[in-house]
């Protein structure tokens, strides 16, 4: 059954249900920590910093983007948050070894261009030509610094 905000948008769309939508495009700035448990290789914890760029998507309804191409994040709105699409995934290298992340759930809340970033789920590594699944977390804060 359709939720009554979501029936009130459909009836009243020229009242600007769209806007809130739109509040949410932009530049981000991400700062926060990642955990990795990886049977065979380890746990690790690092920091995480990057620029985002949260879209308008086309299968989804927000694209969050990495500026530096090694990720993007299906979400949609639901009640003030943004939540990850399950099972999108990205990728990177990093000291020979390929990452590949795939989301079991995460969410981003943002109020007056702050926000959280928060996300959970499967990683494999891939390194000497074998793969070593585990898990990782992460939890970071955003800054809006852009259109």
């Amino acid at each position: 059954m359709p939720r009554l905000p979501a029936l009130l948008c459909l009836l009243f769309v020229p009242l600007g249900c769209e806007a809130p939508r739109q509040e949410w495009l932009g530049l981000y700035e991400m700062t926060g920590t990642a955990h990795y448990s990886i049977p065979g290789l380890g746990h690790l914890s690092s920091p995480v910093s990057a620029t985002w760029r949260v879209s308008e998507g086309t299968a989804v309804e927000f694209l969050l983007s990495d500026v530096a191409g090694g990720c993007s994040l299906g979400a949609h709105l639901e009640e003030e948050r943004a939540l990850l699409e399950p099972g999108t995934s990205c990728s990177w290298s990093e000291n020979g070894v390929l990452f590949t992340l795939s989301a079991v759930h995460g969410s981003v809340t943002l109020a007056d261009g702050q926000g959280r970033f928060e996300m959970a789920g499967r990683v494999t590594a891939t390194a000497r030509g074998q793969l070593y699944p585990g898990e990782f977390f992460q939890n970071a804060t955003l800054t809006r610094v852009g259109p």
